[in-house]
């Protein structure tokens, strides 16, 4: 995150700070001398790293970020955190064109058909982990319940961007492989996300994603992409409830 800002931002606190310290070093100096102690301006160094150091690179920040919640507008959100996703692909619309072009009997044009026509867009769930800090961020999505072909997805890259009026998001390059054996698909391809911060309510991303998955052949899909946080709580409920439904009756 520490990409967004001015340099500044970072230099004008540390020198404030590193002010205010030598001016009480200044005033407590008599009393330090009076027990033996000879204080001097590494002490006002070391306080400085250290703070800076908590601050910026453990998780300290999220506290700050609770106690102000609204640093996640004016800044930028805290997204760190398990995601429940859900996706809208393309894909059954790529089917139905391979379809129709194999059975002569059968046509479509889908620059002019009407809306109604359309074969409905393939949904899919997902779950997604993203670990943020001040100096990167990734991300992380896999297939919960192993009903789909993907078998891993690894990111490349993970920039945040700062949008007008609180519009805050990221975008991101990935690479997945699928377990599939088909001839006609690819086991390994690439794509990218761009996500934005709902602005009614911070605990939902969305946005869209693309891959060049069998570009070649024009089969490269896209999808519409929805991302809402897990929040503990109700995943501990999800998880005592599916316990439970396990659990034999007496």
């Amino acid at each position: 995150m520490f990409k967004m800002l001015h340099p500044l931002f970072f230099v004008v606190p540390a020198a404030w700070l590193a002010i205010l310290l030598l001016l009480g070093l200044n005033a407590v100096t008599p009393t330090l001398e009076a027990f033996g102690l000879a204080p001097n301006f590494r002490w006002v160094v070391l306080v400085v790293q250290a703070l800076l150091g908590l601050l910026f690179l453990t998780p300290l920040w999220r506290i700050v970020w609770k106690i102000v919640p609204g640093l996640n507008r004016w800044f930028y959100p805290d997204l760190a955190g398990e995601w429940h996703v859900e996706v809208e692909s393309n894909f059954s619309r790529i089917e139905a064109l391979l379809d129709a072009a194999a059975d002569q009997s059968a046509s479509i044009d889908l620059r002019y058909c009407p809306a109604a026509m359309l074969p409905p867009l393939q949904r899919g769930l997902m779950r997604a982990k993203i670990k943020q800090s001040w100096v990167r961020m990734d991300m992380e999505l896999w297939d919960p319940a192993n009903e789909g072909p993907i078998k891993r997805s690894e990111t490349i890259v993970v920039d945040p961007f700062r949008g007008s009026q609180g519009e805050h998001g990221l975008g991101y390059i990935f690479d997945q492989e699928n377990d599939t054996d088909t001839p006609s698909d690819a086991a390994c391809f690439r794509g990218a996300a761009w996500i934005i911060r709902d602005q009614n309510d911070p605990n939902i991303l969305h946005g869209r994603m693309w891959n060049d998955r069998m570009w070649r052949r024009g089969m490269n899909t896209a999808a519409n992409i929805k991302l809402t946080r897990v929040r503990p709580w109700r995943s501990c409920y999800q998880w005592l409830g599916s316990f439970r439904s396990r659990t034999p009756a007496a």
